[in-house]
């Protein structure tokens, strides 16, 4: 009798049912974990290094030397560290609320219906927040300059002030050009939340809205608001944070030309959190130590803020 022959070759070997099984259960893991030696050699380590050099007298050269505590309790007393919380409270009030209304108010546009270009006016609203920090210090430092800045000529021209702002070298007046340069580079990624919370509302609010004759305020007031409640949270939480985390815009502009850095600003009036540890940990005297205390202080200030802003503004909702 003739013999036949199967096509393609050997079947495949399977293997026994529990090594099958063993496999599947392994593999998610063993895909999943160069996210964990990452995460772990990159920022877990990091932050537990951090403390352990936050409990030294280090200058990054010579061995660390171990003092518990003391560092803390020297950032208690430190009246720089409160002058960087301080500012940081005065940059929340004055950027947050305008960032906020603005995004939210761009948003609101660049969803409409009736907008054409919608795609390109987008692109225009989110590339301030792909600036670099060098061409914002060397523009905005161009545009507020006392003598002949174009903010200056366009305050007089419109008879707001009578003699020029020192923007440079005045407390109130540079705590003024950070937020707005900040607002400026940031409130197109807000508005990129709110449109994106906006194209999640279910359509058939505003179909149900428009049959009963609701005019576009309200809207906006009855659905478009109450429905970005989760968003607006979100936002504002992230602004907090990002508030805490201003360095680059201050640092670029108060650095002179030659060179040379007034820390702070003027009468630090612009020293964020993350300045002072920059200028601690990597200024002409180099204290790790110190330097990393500050940041666990800066950590646990965030994490309370962010709390009670989150407690406050969730207040009443079904958990």
């Amino acid at each position: 009798m003739l013999q036949t022959r199967s096509v393609g070759g050997p079947k495949p070997r399977r293997l026994p049912g529990k090594k099958r099984n063993r496999t599947a259960k392994i593999a998610p893991y063993v895909f999943i974990s160069p996210y964990f030696f990452i995460y772990i050699a990159f920022s877990l380590f990091p932050i537990i290094y951090t403390f352990a050099i936050s409990l030294n007298d280090w200058n990054g050269f010579n061995n660390p030397v171990y003092v518990g505590a003391k560092n803390y309790l020297a950032l208690l007393k430190d009246e720089r560290f409160f002058g960087a919380l301080k500012n940081t409270l005065l940059f929340m009030a004055m950027i947050i609320p305008i960032q906020i209304v603005l995004g939210l108010v761009v948003a609101v546009i660049l969803s409409s219906r009736k907008m054409v270009f919608k795609h390109g006016y987008r692109l225009l609203n989110f590339l301030p927040y792909l600036t670099t920090p060098i061409a914002l210090g060397v523009i905005f430092g161009l545009m507020f300059d006392p003598q002949f800045g174009s903010i200056n000529a366009i305050l007089s021209g419109l008879g707001l002030i009578k003699d020029n702002i020192n923007w440079m070298a005045e407390a109130w007046p540079a705590r003024i050009m950070v937020s707005l340069i900040t607002i400026w580079k940031y409130y197109g990624y807000t508005s990129i939340l709110f449109l994106a919370g906006i194209t999640n509302i279910n359509p058939v609010l505003y179909e149900a809205a428009d049959m009963d004759g609701a005019n576009p305020f309200q809207r906006f007031f009855s659905i478009t608001l109450p429905q970005l409640k989760p968003v607006t949270v979100f936002i504002v939480l992230t602004t907090m944070i990002g508030c805490f985390q201003i360095f680059e815009e201050p640092f670029m502009l108060f650095t002179a030309g030659q060179g040379a850095v007034i820390v702070g600003g003027p009468d630090n009036s612009c020293l964020s959190g993350i300045w002072l540890v920059y200028d601690t940990a990597f200024g002409n005297v180099m204290r790790f130590g110190y330097g990393s205390s500050i940041s666990y202080g800066l950590f646990v200030f965030i994490a309370v803020m962010a709390m009670i802003a989150n407690k406050l503004m969730t207040r009443g909702e079904d958990r």
